[in-house]
């Protein structure tokens, strides 16, 4: 009987400890996937950013042009800049 119960508690810990594990793995996930996305969120900013800049740059005639292209093409997100 005694055998038994030592089975049934190593099983009952190996149980445990695969839990713990997948846990631990998930939680590294996140924390991996977190700062991947700041990260990712950052460099298009900054993207944004450079193309605003470059937007302004260009003439009025070539802004018409543009707002007349995201017209046709159906992106009417660029008219906001």
């Amino acid at each position: 009987m005694r055998a038994d119960q030592q089975l049934v508690g190593r099983r009952n810990f190996i149980k445990k400890l695969s839990f713990a594990t997948a846990g631990a793995s998930a939680s590294a996930l996140l924390v991996s996937s977190t700062a991947q996305i700041k990260q990712g969120g950052e460099i298009a900013k900054d993207e944004l950013d450079r193309l605003s800049d470059a937007y302004a740059d260009l003439d009025k005639r070539t802004k018409m042009i543009v707002r007349g292209m995201c017209v046709l093409l159906g992106i009417d997100v660029l008219l906001i800049i």
